[in-house]
């Protein structure tokens, strides 16, 4: 009599499984949706950035920000300047002089510099990922060889 009132809870269990069978299939199956790309607020990096400064009149100095922020070896600085159609050359410069800022305050800066719909100057610290790791990873194929061993 004990196997019989259990009966429905292998039913039921039987029932579950199937339906995350093919609920798993379906999605198998699903497209991704498109991310949303507002090149405004798209940040370069693999992580959340830690800590962000943008440069303002009269505000404090890229140095005297850095002097502020906390010392680990892992935290990557990054300067993301972007321009509009007319502010190439001035976005260029103002880059250059950031990066060479943090560069005497000892804490080189990866620069990134992209034409977007406005000029804007943002400087990031995240746990980011090594540049040269990054581009390497890049270079791996789906088959687990890099594009230079060939096919």
């Amino acid at each position: 009599m004990m196997e019989s009132s259990n009966g429905w809870l292998t039913t039921l269990t039987d029932l579950a499984i199937i339906l995350f069978m093919v609920t798993a299939a379906d999605l198998s199956h699903a497209e991704m949706p498109a991310a949303h790309e507002d090149s405004a607020s798209q940040i370069v990096t693999s992580d959340q950035p830690m800590a962000i400064f943008r440069p303002q009149t009269g505000g404090a100095s890229l140095p005297d920000w850095l002097e502020g922020q906390q010392e680990d070896a892992r935290l990557r600085l990054t300067i993301l300047v972007r321009y509009d159609a007319q502010g190439r050359q001035a976005a260029v410069d103002s880059g250059l002089l950031l990066a060479r800022q943090a560069e005497a305050a000892g804490k080189p800066a990866r620069l990134i510099i992209e034409e977007g719909e406005q000029n804007d100057v943002v400087v990031f610290q995240a746990y980011d990922t090594d540049p040269q790791t990054m581009a390497r990873n890049l270079l791996i194929n789906n088959h687990g060889t890099t594009q230079e061993d060939g096919p």
